[in-house]
């Protein structure tokens, strides 16, 4: 097997118009070898066509199709078993690369041996001229483990709000060898299926570096399919991938003993986020679907909640699991 600085994961869904030129890009990052796993879940429009062609011109590319669609969760769990390279990025085919960001992010980890790089991104939405800085949830937690600093490295018990960071997958770098040892994968769900990979990811990593650049542009296009235009019963699959993510911390009783006080305040947060935007034909559902996620809740943690961690979240966790 050929080895490789770096690989990057890509899924793609009727991506014509933008993977060729991604897949050019990450080739093209002076002082890396770059492999490109692109796994095309479906397309119905050309992207299979300029997968092959990019094949036939780059040896580098691998490109796997699928034949139903699934989502991107499993396609990325698809691909990574083929990465080669020493690290791997999981990409999306219409974001934006900043390759320099991302040449600092290996170097990084060369020089330091740490598990995962996370780094800034910036946010394109609804056809804006202008692009924005990550958001302010993640602004926050960012600058109060980092603050103006060009980097840090952490370990996750001294900085466990990065688990409270949006669970995006494209801001991180992760150690192939590692990762590819412990299992990562992302969640089988049509969307939020990035939420497993988070938690997968942070709670694996020895050692979390982070870098004050932004490595991507994250695009969200009016009317397109991303998470922040989807509603209805789609977000009701929130619960399924939070069912995925919880599974695994009752895998690992001493990490969700240790965590287990974020992860419920993260389960609040976001389906708060969530529900504001449901439609109200399955809002009751919706509740319904939380109130028995919260009621998979250890009661020792509960009790470790209450009285330690969060008393006010332990109220709040009550007042949501009963209706």
């Amino acid at each position: 097997m050929e080895t490789f600085d770096l690989t990057a994961v890509i899924p793609s869904h009727n991506a014509q118009d933008t993977i060729g030129a991604l897949v050019e890009d990450f080739l093209a990052i002076p002082g890396l070898r770059v492999q490109v796993v692109v796994v095309d879940d479906a397309s119905s429009d050309a992207t299979p066509q300029i997968l092959q062609d990019l094949m036939a011109r780059h040896p580098e590319v691998l490109a796997m199709l699928q034949h139903s669609n699934r989502g991107a969760g499993v396609v990325r769990n698809v691909g990574f078993p083929a990465a080669a390279g020493r690290y791997t990025i999981f990409f999306d085919a219409d974001d934006q690369l900043h390759p320099d960001a991302l040449l600092a992010a290996v170097r990084e980890l060369d020089r330091g041996g740490q598990d995962v790089a996370i780094l800034k991104y910036r946010y394109v939405r609804g056809g804006q001229d202008a692009d924005v800085a990550m958001n302010s949830h993640d602004l926050h937690i960012w600058e109060q483990v980092l603050g103006s600093a060009s980097s840090r490295t952490v370990r996750l018990t001294g900085a466990p709000d990065l688990l409270h960071l949006t669970n995006y997958p494209w801001n991180k770098v992760v150690r192939t060898a590692t990762f590819q040892s412990s299992g990562l994968r992302f969640g089988s769900t049509p969307v939020n299926n990035d939420i497993l990979g988070h938690w997968h990811t942070l709670l694996f990593a020895d050692r979390i570096v982070l870098i004050n650049q932004e490595v991507c542009t994250h695009i969200v296009l009016a009317g397109g399919s991303n998470l922040t235009n989807r509603s209805s019963l789609d977000r009701l699959t929130l619960f399924d991938a939070l069912d995925e993510t919880y599974d695994l911390l009752q895998s690992r009783p001493g990490l969700r003993r240790r965590y287990a006080h974020i992860y419920w305040a993260s389960v609040i947060r976001i389906a708060g986020w969530a529900g504001a935007r449901v439609d109200p034909s399955v809002r009751d559902l919706f509740e319904a679907r939380l109130q028995q996620h919260l009621l998979r809740i250890r009661i020792t943690d509960f009790h470790n909640i209450q009285v330690r961690r969060a008393p006010s979240l332990a109220q709040t966790i009550v007042r949501k699991a009963m209706g």
